[in-house]
């Protein structure tokens, strides 16, 4: 009798479980798959920490998608084959809105992700060898640039970057690379004078500081100069210092900063967003070890009055128990979606 009675009690326990509405059981995606640019770039290194964190502190396993860029796996965002992404705030808004490069590749209509999280501030620029004679991004006129990058975002910030300088893209020589890190190796190779955009950190960089040693151009930061960059690309003078990790950065200088976002698919469910942002939060100091840039990914950065594109409701509602989520957010979260309406 004793056994029957449990038998009875556990399977009414399962079809209660079955049948519960929004269940943690029915909503959370056994694997989620994170868009990243190329192994090498500083948002693959991001993109792999987070699925580390992730499969770690969610019931959810996480892998990464190094793909051409945010234009490679948006679309794949569409038939939920990548749930999360890491793609600078210009990206995230053109891919939200379906404006620019991203009109034709969303028919107008934009894709639908929303923002889990800001992450670290990028600091940008372009690298040219130590033994180069260039120092300053107006030596830049007549030099061979590595470019015509297939990634829109990347090219306007290259562009931008010779800007700062006076130097306009016509004023250069252009060497057609495919990605960031292909374009450190054509001036390893001698194939460039300067590298396509960079962000400080990356790998490749190292690479060249062993073989012919780098060095990160510095930003004019006069308002002149200030204007002719944000023209190309949104963003703000951002004080670096050398140290670990900055391979390239000789003295105190100033580089361009933007905001990286995590975002995620629109219809990625409640509760995977809260356990995704909940994880990031609470274990933020194991960032760190993984690349000393990571260290500036703080629960302070999560929520930003700047951010560009929406927040997921998951989020939202970790955001509030938190208390970080303001009456200011609440507008702006209504402002941004509206943009949309």
């Amino acid at each position: 009798m004793i056994k029957k009675c449990f038998a009875f009690v556990l399977l009414l326990g399962l079809v209660m479980t079955w049948n519960i509405p929004g269940s943690v059981a029915q909503q959370l995606p056994p694997i989620l798959n994170i868009g990243t640019h190329p192994v090498g770039s500083f948002g693959n290194i991001m993109g792999t920490a987070t699925a580390t964190l992730l499969g770690k502190y969610t019931p959810m396993k996480a892998t990464v998608k190094a793909m051409a860029g945010p234009a490679a796996w948006y679309p794949l965002v569409l038939t939920q084959e990548v749930d999360l992404g890491v793609a600078n705030n210009w990206d995230s808004e053109k891919g939200y809105l379906g404006e620019s490069v991203y009109e034709k590749l969303s028919r107008g209509k934009g894709f639908p992700v929303c923002l889990m999280t800001v992450g670290i501030a990028y600091a940008g620029g372009l690298v040219v060898a130590a033994d180069s004679g260039i120092t300053k991004y107006s030596d830049l006129k007549g030099k061979r640039v590595a470019g015509n990058i297939p990634t829109p975002s990347l090219q306007l910030q290259t562009e931008a970057y010779v800007a700062n300088g006076g130097v306009s893209w016509a004023e250069v020589k252009p060497v057609p690379v495919s990605s960031v890190a292909e374009g450190v190796k054509a001036v390893i190779e001698g194939r460039a004078d300067a590298s396509a955009t960079i962000t400080i950190g990356m790998p490749v960089i190292d690479e060249l500081h062993a073989k012919r040693g780098a060095r990160i151009l510095p930003f004019d930061t006069s308002a002149e100069a200030v204007k002719r960059t944000r023209e190309k690309f949104p963003g703000y003078p951002l004080k670096v210092t050398p140290g670990p990790g900055r391979t390239g950065v000789e003295k105190e200088m100033f580089l361009w900063g933007y905001d990286i976002y995590l975002v995620g698919r629109q219809d990625l469910p409640d509760e995977a967003a809260y356990l995704i942002v909940k994880a990031l939060w609470e274990n933020h100091k194991e960032l760190g070890p993984v690349h000393v840039l990571l260290k500036d990914w703080v629960p302070e950065r999560f929520v930003s009055k700047e951010a560009l594109v929406p927040y997921h409701p998951g989020a939202i509602k970790f955001y509030k128990e938190k208390g970080v989520w303001t009456d200011e957010m609440a507008k702006l979260q209504e402002a941004l979606l509206a943009k949309k309406k």
